[in-house]
């Protein structure tokens, strides 16, 4: 048989280190999961900016005022680019800018004669989140086919 006075208190401390561990433990998993939450936001926010910057450049191809419009007839680009801003829609902003930038020949075998023209435009669009401010920038070229100047 053990003496009791021998063991003094040795289940308390073994029990207070495992405590400690498991309380560290924790902690550290806690930490990590709001760190992944905020990755996960970041993520979030960098693609609704992309998205935004997307729907800009299908504006531009659809804005009845812009230099570049596939929905009204074409006469002569404008040298000047023409820039506009949306709306915040879903915490996000677009703004567009419709830049010409030459005129060749059409491509053969497309049908056009020497009377036509191919004008080349630059589409630039910016995205911004107005939350964390989260930008996304695209370019698009596209060219149109009008009469000869």
């Amino acid at each position: 048989m053990h003496k009791i006075k021998s063991q003094q208190g040795a289940a308390l401390i073994t029990a207070l280190v495992i405590l400690v561990i498991v309380t560290m433990l924790g902690l550290a998993g806690m930490t990590n999961n709001t760190m992944n939450e905020k990755m996960a936001a970041n993520a979030q926010e960098a693609n609704r900016a992309f998205q935004t910057a997307e729907a800009g450049i299908e504006k531009a191809f659809s804005s009845p005022t812009s230099s570049f419009s596939l929905s009204t007839p074409f006469s002569s680009p404008s040298a000047t680019p023409f820039e506009t801003s949306g709306t915040d829609l879903y915490g996000a902003k677009a703004a567009f800018t419709v830049t010409y930038v030459q005129e060749t020949a059409p491509k053969r075998g497309l049908g056009w004669d020497t009377n036509y023209t191919a004008y080349h435009f630059d589409i630039g669009s910016e995205g911004t989140t107005t939350n964390s401010e989260a930008r996304a920038s695209l370019h698009s070229g596209a060219f149109q086919i009008g009469n000869k100047n």
